[in-house]
């Protein structure tokens, strides 16, 4: 049967194939694009409008108004990666339209944002060209001649601003604090007061007005105006926190706690609060507080990215790795490239050890986002960990400049920096650090051993006081000021403070290793010991105390009761390197090396996986110059353990000293770094590693670390001289070249050490 289409049918489907073009035409499309975003930015759905504005400015790239919109999108979201948006987008609005006032505007505060207040000027005098009496554009103006400091001429530009509108307080604060800038602070509290006889109710003006009897030294009355803001506006969260602050500059412990939960009480369904509070709790150190806090708000909202960062931050901060490797993983599982969630996996890679792997993952991070200075900071860690200096420095300087107000890389800087031999810069960074967070212990010990080292003791006694004073019961205070009574010469006095911190922590084995010291150059030998044993008695199961115990049997040429303390040391810690090499040493001069040999080679036939048996045997076939078959021992420890550190560096050493492949040895010693950060003989040997690889400037920190550790070991010197004289150190390498041959004048690379020095 033939179809018939009827003219009624024709009509029926033009009017669908017209219909169904319309609705899928580009201009629909916009529309409905830009209704939806326009929906969501009203109800603060900030992400969800970027998304929707995006699309519109795609269907249509010369929308200014578009591209305003989601530049003022990208501000409300915040955040550097946000800002940068919002200026690209402003300054595309900006070409499409120059008569947008608004974005004008705003790219003027993105400048001045960024310290550029000329350009801010500039921007400003666009607006006013064509709107003379354009206040914000007066503000504006204002604020960038004040910023350059030429106050009488932002002055008075403000002052037209208030001329055309008395009623904005915005301008008053601007205008009293360019009096303030001026250093007029009468005229300051004039500007105040006269905005509040124009609006007696304004929480803003009270909150400025607080601020400035702060600023002037007048804490009671600031309090009292606070509390006034309070009172006329009860919910708002900005003037509780505002109080919380000025709680917290006075140290009023107990009224920030109070204050925060009254904004917690205040709206009971809000998770910042609780974020607030947890802050407050892990500023105070008050760690399960924190944790309480932070996983309170996470319950309230389950969707705060703020509170999930929080809480996640703190398990990493309180070591609670799994709880934090937990959470990250689902953030992964939803968005492989999600920004937190790739940093915190860095630092749980860091946390395990994994410092290749942070380090990768942090490098991507700071190149998606080069202005997270978190991220700057930890891969600064990072770089510690592998010992890569320089790297690690340039990471805390960048992480500093990101954000000169985090406390934590500052701190990191200054310890790096004492390190590298300069302790003015070190003092500078920690003295930083201190004034952000009073209560950075981390920071006043840098800066009172900085001190210390600049021979600066008054100074030093005095950081050290405080920190004893800060912490009653840790042993920190009393051990430093021991160190200080010994610069003083004061061995009674020193002696009673290392007793003191180890009354406070009887695992002090840097405490106990300063008393023998004392009483060893006394002359009582006997009596260093005796107390060394009366410790073990206290702590019995320290290792250190055994090995320090076995080093005194050494000096008393006791090697029988030398040999049980370093086997004792070794039997409580199989990994303690110093233990290991002195217990070689103890057989090597009691003429008992073959005996010992024997001996472990027995135990390693009826158990080839004993790492005790491979490492001393290890050590003695290196002691007889058997360096093949010390080679194999310490290979097939690694086999068992690749992260043994005393097999790791022995082999690094073999390796370095007998022509073997010095990236594997890097490898090698690297490993061992990570594995025992503190142990110098470890530092001696990456270091010379780096010096034979020309990496000068890593090896000198390292070897400058050994040398003040090991001040009787003459190769140290010898490789720390060598260090000096390739860096240009002349006379600093002519010192410790005779200090070397001086302790020693057949040590490994004395005919070296007597040929360049020579040369000097």
């Amino acid at each position: 049967m033939r179809l018939v289409i009827s003219t009624t049918l024709i009509g029926i489907l033009i009017t669908l194939l017209v219909g169904g073009c319309d609705r899928f035409s580009p201009e629909s499309k916009k529309a409905k694009h830009l209704e939806l975003a326009q929906t969501y930015f009203d109800k603060g759905q900030y992400g969800e409008a970027l998304i929707e504005f995006k699309n519109v400015v795609q269907l249509d790239p010369k929308d200014a108004d578009t591209h305003y919109r989601l530049a003022l999108t990208h501000l409300q979201l915040g955040g550097a990666t946000n800002i940068q948006g919002a200026f690209a987008e402003l300054s595309r609005t900006v070409e499409l339209d120059k008569t947008n006032r608004g974005s004008q505007l705003k790219l003027g505060e993105l400048y001045l944002l960024g310290n550029e207040p000329a350009k801010a000027r500039q921007q400003a005098d666009i607006v006013l060209v064509s709107a003379p009496q354009n206040t914000e554009g007066l503000i504006l103006k204002g604020r960038s001649l004040i910023n350059e400091k030429h106050y009488a001429e932002g002055i008075a530009e403000l002052k037209k601003a208030i001329e055309l509108d008395p009623k904005n307080m915005r301008t008053y604060i601007e205008l009293a604090r360019a009096y303030l800038f001026a250093q007029d602070t009468a005229a300051a509290e004039e500007t105040l007061k006269k905005a509040l006889t124009i609006d007696p109710r304004s929480t803003e003006m009270l909150l400025a007005l607080g601020d400035f009897r702060v600023t002037t030294g007048k804490p009671d009355q600031a309090e009292i105006i606070y509390k006034q803001a309070l009172e006329i506006a009860p919910n708002n969260e900005d003037i509780y926190l505002r109080l919380a602050s000025f709680y917290q500059r006075y140290s009023k412990w107990p009224e920030v706690e109070a204050t925060l939960q009254k904004l917690a009480a205040l709206k009971p369904q809000d998770e910042k609060p609780h974020i607030y509070l947890g802050d407050f709790f892990t500023w105070l150190g008050q760690r399960d507080k924190a944790l309480a806090s932070y996983q309170r708000a996470t319950e309230l909202n389950p969707g705060s990215t703020v509170a999930r960062d929080k809480l996640i931050s703190h398990y990493l901060d309180s070591g609670k790795v799994e709880e934090a490797e937990a959470r990250t993983k689902v953030i992964l599982e939803k968005n492989s490239k999600d920004l937190s969630g790739r940093f915190f996996d860095a630092r749980i890679r860091l946390a395990k050890g994994n410092a290749d792997e942070a380090i990768s993952l942090l490098q991507g991070v700071v190149k998606d986002e080069p202005q997270l200075a978190a991220a700057h900071h930890f891969l600064g860690v990072a770089f510690m960990h592998k010992h890569q200096t320089v790297q690690a420095r340039g990471a805390f300087t960048e992480a500093v400049k990101l954000n000169p107000n985090l406390s934590e890389p500052r701190t990191a800087l200054a310890e790096l920096l004492l390190a590298e031999g300069s302790p003015d810069m070190a003092i500078e960074q920690a003295q930083a650090a201190i004034q952000l967070n009073p209560r950075n212990v981390q920071a006043a010990i840098i800066s009172g051993d900085a001190y210390l080292r600049k021979g600066d003791v008054a100074k030093s006694k005095q950081v050290f006081e405080a920190v004893a004073q800060a912490l009653p019961k840790e042993a920190v205070g009393p051990y430093r000021l021991g160190l200080v009574a010994r610069a003083e010469k004061n061995d009674a006095k020193a002696l009673a403070y290392f007793e003191d911190a180890l009354t406070r922590k009887p695992t002090a084995i840097d405490a106990l290793a300063q008393i023998a010291m004392i009483k060893v150059a006394q002359g009582k030998a006997n009596e260093a010991r005796e107390r060394v044993n009366k410790q073990i008695e206290a702590s019995p199961n320290n290792p250190l105390f055994y090995n320090l115990l076995g080093q005194l049997w050494m000096q008393a040429k006791d090697t029988g009761q030398a040999e049980i303390a370093f086997k004792k040391a070794i039997e409580l810690d199989n990994s303690l390197l110093s233990a290991y090499m002195n217990l070689g040493l103890v057989y090597q001069i009691a003429g008992k090396t073959d005996q010992a040999a024997k001996e472990f080679e027995a135990v390693l036939a009826k158990d080839p996986k004993v790492i005790q048996a491979h490492m001393v045997l290890g050590i003695i076939h290196e002691g007889r110059k058997e360096y093949e078959k010390a080679q194999t021992h310490y290979e097939a420890i690694l086999k068992l353990d690749p992260r043994f550190a005393p097999a790791a560096n022995n082999l690094a050493w073999i390796l370095v000293e007998q022509g073997g492949n010095l990236d594997v040895a890097l490898s090698h010693a690297q490993t061992a770094r990570e594995q025992q950060p503190n142990d110098s003989h470890i530092a001696d040997t990456l270091g010379w590693v780096y010096y034979k690889k020309n990496a000068n400037l890593l090896a000198m920190s390292l070897l400058k670390e050994a040398v003040e550790k090991l001040p009787n070991e003459p190769v140290v010197h010898f490789h720390y001289g060598m260090a000096q004289q390739k860096n240009g150190d002349q006379a600093g390498a002519k010192k410790s070249l005779q200090t070397a041959l001086k302790l020693s004048q057949t040590f490994t690379g004395s005919e070296e050490a007597k040929k360049t020095l020579a040369g000097l």
